[in-house]
């Protein structure tokens, strides 16, 4: 059962804001011994210690409630006025935050190439590990309604790390040995962060989802700080980033800010990667607000473009109808309405939806092809396979316009 949404800023866990309030992380020195056995540029280092954050006041100015408060409001607008009626906008919404999230990790893959992954089709590497965040962020976000469990955070993990070579071991794993971002890739020396020693790591999780579970925060401020929260424990060896965005949907998911989408706020944060990164450094020394702030800004631009996009989405099919001109009762009269939610066909898909025979699905491909309708995602003729262009190419033009509005420094 979904929780009651408390007013923002009147629970026991909320603290007016006025300087640092909120713990920062400590630090505990650590001997270091080469996994190689080799001698080593360091006999030692220093690895941050999270504070433990289940019960803790979260400082936040009325300004920043107020903000947050209407954040939410255009979230609600958004999924009322467009969820029910386009068919294509919930797909397209975990779509779109899942290739911008692995963006701000520098996956990089094209809205064709995941096309043919998700259709089952061969695609580079850097494609499924995409689709593996899509299936990721779909289940944490769906089993969010009862709360977040760290069964939850591991089984999320697991699809992103499966197609991986070296990571698929520890894929839905917590970590077994000590990571750090940034500096050398043979120890901790110089690194920008080094989190907490693994054997911190189940604690401070347990912590973590009591956290979550909590109904006496702002939801926007409680899914800012278990994000930031969650990559200084840095639980996984790898794709620690996109579970951990995900967790800001699982909260509001939780919490009733939404109910049958994903808001893509990480469309916001890649337009600002450099940043959002030291936002989420700052946090590690009790910077609490500063974040909340930005993620409050980034979610209210991220809710405005996906109107913007859920429009452009419904609009679609009469333009394509305008464009094609077909004949009533014909397969591709029939097949124009179900594109935005069935955006990616091969021929026995357009015959299935039209109920058309193998001669007439191709006959009306070929004319959706003409009209730049569809487009070929693949190359060989024996896996032939076509797209919905304007569908696909949304969620890059959802992150240009963002791109262009980016969040400034100290903007809230």
């Amino acid at each position: 059962m979904t929780q009651p949404r408390p007013t923002p800023g009147t629970g026991p866990g909320m603290t007016p804001a006025g300087g640092v309030t909120f713990p920062p992380h400590t630090h505990e020195g650590l001997p270091w011994v080469s996994s190689t056995g080799r001698r080593s540029e360091i006999t030692e280092y220093t690895a941050t210690i999270p504070p433990m954050i289940a019960d803790l006041p979260v400082p936040a100015s009325a300004h920043l409630l107020e903000a947050s408060r209407a954040a939410q409001v255009q979230i609600g607008v958004l999924e009322r006025t467009y969820a029910g009626q386009v068919a294509a906008l919930e797909p397209f919404l975990l779509r779109t935050e899942a290739i911008a999230s692995s963006r701000i990790e520098e996956e990089l893959t094209t809205v064709d190439q995941l096309a043919r992954a998700q259709h089952g089709i061969s695609a580079p590497k850097s494609a499924r590990t995409v689709m593996g965040a899509i299936d990721g962020l779909n289940l944490l976000v769906t089993r969010a309604s009862d709360g977040v469990s760290l069964d939850d955070i591991l089984a999320a993990h697991r699809p992103l790390m499966a197609d991986d070579a070296e990571e698929q071991w520890y894929a839905g794993q917590l970590r077994q040995v000590q990571n750090w971002i940034g500096g050398s890739n043979r120890s901790p020396a110089g690194a920008l962060h080094v989190p907490p020693v693994h054997e911190r790591v189940p604690e401070l999780m347990e912590d973590l989802v009591a956290f979550m579970r909590r109904t006496d925060l702002d939801p926007l401020v409680q899914s800012a700080v278990a994000h930031v929260q969650f990559e200084s424990i840095h639980p996984f060896t790898d794709g620690n980033g996109r579970v951990g965005r995900s967790l800001i949907n699982a909260v509001w998911r939780y919490r009733g800010v939404t109910r049958r989408m994903a808001v893509p706020v990480a469309s916001a944060i890649v337009a600002d990667r450099e940043y959002y990164f030291d936002l989420v450094n700052g946090y590690r020394t009790g910077e609490v607000e500063a974040f909340v702030a930005y993620l409050t800004d980034a979610t209210t631009r991220a809710t405005e473009e996906a109107s913007v996009s859920a429009q452009r989405l419904a609009d679609l099919p009469a333009q394509w109808h305008e464009r094609v001109r077909p004949r009533g009762g014909s397969a591709a009269a029939t097949l124009l309405p179900l594109l935005t939610s069935h955006p990616i066909v091969d021929a026995h898909d357009v015959a299935r939806l039209t109920g058309a025979s193998s001669a007439r699905a191709y006959a009306t491909i070929d004319r959706l092809v003409e009209a730049e309708v569809l487009r070929p995602i693949t190359a060989s003729k024996r896996d032939m396979t076509w797209a919905a262009g304007e569908v696909l190419d949304e969620a890059d033009l959802m992150a240009d316009r963002l791109r262009l509005r980016r969040g400034a420094p100290g903007r809230s």
